[in-house]
């Protein structure tokens, strides 16, 4: 390889992009020509300039066009001292897709703690967007579930109490919507047993629930065949039972009220 072979790859060298096997020459040129030295020096100070002009994000369909028009624009910056800035080269014309190169590189290591932050904040929202739709959903199937021409309500409250729960029986629709405020979160291992008493029979679960950290719920429980065979419900009770439920009350009831129709 000539001299003038070596010096058009002013550029790749700059960038650390020659091949291995040409490295120890261009280092050898690099320390004896002052010409070829300048040159590389160039190169490097244009690609650095490029990174902090460059923005962070651009379009991909106008990024490299871009990058290419200003590379065209760029002269080679003088060296320390009273040295001339060299002439443009016909290696300079060939270097820019190397320099467009280094320059995406630098950009997109820039940008990339930005592009990071921004997905974290999509990932963020479509989270939201899930939680605020399954909301809508639950009040919309539980705004569903009071319809019907026989329903019937039962305000849950301690001893001469103010409520503390209501549930709603749709026998049109065979579920319960429970609404429960101010019940504290059930203990871990611990969940909310609602229960239908007849007189003179065991009481028959309704089915399980629990409160968030507010101390509020609202779910739609399926009526079971147990609490469907009976003929007459006279009171609704809750206990505080084993995850699970239990097939029969293991305490007294907390809450308990009486069923009336809501006609």
């Amino acid at each position: 390889m000539t001299t003038r072979d070596l010096r058009d790859t002013a550029a790749a060298y700059a960038l650390g992009a020659v091949d291995p096997a040409e490295q120890p020459a261009l280092d050898a040129l690099m320390a004896r020509d002052e010409n070829f030295r300048r040159e590389v020096e160039a190169y490097r100070e244009v690609a650095g300039l490029m990174a902090y002009a460059a923005p962070a994000v651009r379009a991909p369909g106008s990024l490299r066009d871009r990058i290419l028009a200003d590379a065209t624009r760029v002269r080679p910056l003088a060296s320390a001292g009273s040295r001339a800035t060299p002439r443009p080269t016909a290696s300079w014309t060939r270097a820019i897709p190397w320099l467009a190169a280094a320059a995406c590189l630098t950009i997109a290591v820039l940008s990339q703690g930005r592009v990071s932050g921004a997905r974290d904040a999509v990932v963020a929202l479509q989270k939201e967007l899930t939680e605020t739709r399954e909301e809508l959903a639950l009040k919309e199937r539980t705004l569903t579930a009071f319809e019907g021409p026989e329903v019937h309500v039962v305000s849950l409250s301690e001893s001469a109490g103010k409520p503390n729960a209501r549930v709603f029986w749709n026998h049109t629709r065979n579920v319960f919507i429970v609404s429960a405020f101010n019940v504290p979160q059930a203990p871990k291992g611990k969940v909310y047993q609602l229960w239908a008493i007849a007189k003179g029979k065991n009481p028959v679960s309704m089915g399980t629930f629990d409160t968030d950290a507010n101390g509020r719920a609202t779910v739609i429980v399926p009526v079971g065949t147990d609490v469907a065979a009976i003929d007459f419900v006279d009171l609704c009770a809750m206990t505080l039972e084993p995850a699970g439920g239990s097939p029969q009350p293991t305490e007294t009831p907390r809450l308990v009220g009486s069923w009336r129709h809501t006609d």
